[in-house]
């Protein structure tokens, strides 16, 4: 077990705490380099810096911790197309995260469902065109297909970044904790012999 835990590593310029950057990996397989922004960078320096290794891996984590709980799965709704049934339609504009409340999923569902329904569900798939003389659009024709409403289809758009509550700021332990005592070891007094 202990072979599948991350090895990180911090690297830069002490000169120039801007230049920093931390890597990570599964021991005996090359290290990828942690995106982060110029200001991270900053600060994983000045913690390796002023407060060592330890503090500055633990900021990384922090950063890693805050990207996993800031990208949430998004979804919209669509409808299989009559013509082919391999097909569908859908508003890629509308869209809400994947764990969003039912009434917020039921309303976007509704109004994906009533957008469509506007135009009979019918979908323009492609327009064609001939050009006269002078490069002009003429005899325009509009290729559509319609969506089948009693085929509803839940669409993953991929995940995204969304900002709920400010995160907490990263604050490294000044110094190591004491060490926990039993409640028996605090009152009981000591033995003499």
């Amino acid at each position: 077990m202990k072979k599948q835990r991350f090895q990180y590593a911090i690297s830069g310029y002490r000169w120039a705490p801007e230049s920093f950057q931390a890597s990570k990996g599964l021991v005996g397989q090359p290290k990828k380099v942690i995106p982060m922004s110029h200001e991270e960078r900053h600060e994983v320096g000045m913690l390796f810096l002023s407060k060592g290794y330890g503090a500055a891996v633990g900021y990384v984590k922090h950063i890693e911790r805050m990207r996993e709980r800031q990208c949430k799965t998004m979804i919209t709704y669509g409808f299989r197309l009559k013509e082919m049934s391999t097909q569908f339609a859908y508003c890629p504009q509308l869209y809400c995260r994947a764990d969003a409340p039912i009434s917020e999923r039921l309303w976007l569902f509704k109004k994906i469902r009533s957008v469509l329904m506007e135009t009979e569900g019918r979908v323009v798939t492609s327009t064609e065109c001939d050009l006269d003389g002078e490069f002009n659009p003429v005899n325009v024709r509009e290729h559509t297909a319609t969506a089948d409403f009693g085929r509803p289809l839940r669409i993953y758009m991929g995940k995204q970044i969304v900002r709920g509550a400010p995160e907490p700021e990263y604050r490294p332990w000044t110094e190591a904790p004491e060490k926990a005592r039993t409640a028996n070891a605090r009152t009981r007094p000591k033995r003499r012999r």
